[in-house]
């Protein structure tokens, strides 16, 4: 996502050696000459493989929550990048306002890194987003989602950013419109249809995202 939104605007954009979310050190040092000119923070890092979390949760807990909660303690104004997976996938068409219910460690931590963000003046953005192209040889078609290509999702998500002065602070849901995940990644090559339970972690159903409040706000700002 970071590499995608660089694409529409210029960022400071250091590299995991230069700011290390997990390591206070690393962010003091580098915002040490920088503080000054950054208006707000960009939080796209966290560890994102669904499965390897259940493995190695302690990686992937000091990551997006340990790491989210060091970057709120800098009470500078940031967008947090959450996901959709916040849901459990019972129901589908979730709001900003229903109750998050995880159903995987992964899900838990992005969880959780929402209340370290609501720390500072934040937007909350949930969305889900996939490499182009898919990256997997089976995609599950009993999975439902509003995600879309990073590089769909980068575009709404820049439209957050270059409003961020006027936009309204709190959760957003983000994304396109329904399909399966088969149905996402046929679009850019032959996969394999399965189901969610030939996966070896529990992945949500429906996780799809009511976007009513996004295309309000995109209007008000046309």
């Amino acid at each position: 996502m970071g590499r995608e939104l660089q694409k529409h605007y210029q960022f400071l954009a250091p590299s995991h050696k230069e700011f290390d979310i997990t390591d206070s050190a690393s962010i003091d040092n580098y915002l040490k000459n920088k503080r000054a000119f950054v208006d707000f923070i960009v939080h796209c890092a966290a560890y994102t493989d669904v499965s390897k979390a259940e493995i190695e949760k302690g990686l992937c807990y000091k990551t997006n929550v340990t790491g989210t909660g060091n970057i709120a303690s800098l009470k500078m104004p940031m967008i947090y990048i959450s996901t959709e997976y916040v849901f459990d996938g019972e129901k589908g068409d979730y709001k900003e306002t229903d109750a998050p219910n995880p159903a995987n460690f992964y899900s838990l931590t992005k969880l959780l890194g929402e209340f370290e963000a609501k720390r500072t003046d934040s937007i909350i953005v949930r969305t889900l987003f996939k490499p182009r192209p898919f990256e997997h040889p089976g995609a599950c078609v009993d999975q439902y989602t509003t995600g879309d290509y990073v590089d769909v999702i980068a575009k709404e998500v820049i439209k957050v950013i270059l409003n961020f002065k006027v936009f309204p602070k709190g959760i957003i849901n983000i994304g396109t419109y329904k399909k399966s995940i088969y149905e996402l990644a046929k679009q850019t090559r032959d996969v394999k249809p399965i189901n969610r339970d030939t996966i070896s972690v529990r992945l949500p159903r429906d996780t799809s995202l009511d976007l009513t409040q996004w295309h309000k706000i995109k209007e008000s700002l046309s």
